[in-house]
């Protein structure tokens, strides 16, 4: 994967969230779920554009290229899998979770996320 930085591939991930089941991100709304500015948030999808994870005019929707569903799945899957282990093996509260995998999915490794994936997949089975 490309080096992006932490803002960005919480920006990414955000909009890949936002526009799960036909809904649309736009920019007052993940700047109202990130509690950044609205100018922030045209700035950082002005280059994500510019990397080509996104597509983007001013005052339109935001949506995901190819290469920004790849990366975003990427990031929610890593999301997913840590705040999963956390809520139901180790018993932290949800929100707690939620929060702790956000700060930790940008810097796990990929190796540890396949280790944390094969075990609850192994407990599941």
């Amino acid at each position: 994967m490309e080096e992006m930085t932490i803002a960005m591939q919480n920006y990414l991930e955000l909009i890949y969230e936002l526009s799960l089941d036909g809904k649309k991100a736009r920019v007052s709304d993940i700047a109202k779920r990130l509690g950044v500015s609205k100018p922030s948030v045209n700035n950082a999808v002005v280059v994500l554009s510019k990397n080509g994870y996104v597509n983007y005019e001013k005052y339109s929707d935001i949506k995901l290229t190819p290469k920004g569903i790849e990366m975003a799945e990427f990031f929610s899957n890593k999301h997913q899998t840590i705040k999963k282990l956390f809520i139901e093996v180790l018993n932290i509260d949800e929100e707690i979770a939620d929060k702790d995998a956000c700060l930790i999915e940008h810097v796990i490794s990929d190796e540890s996320i396949k280790a944390m994936q094969a075990y609850l997949k192994n407990r599941d089975e």
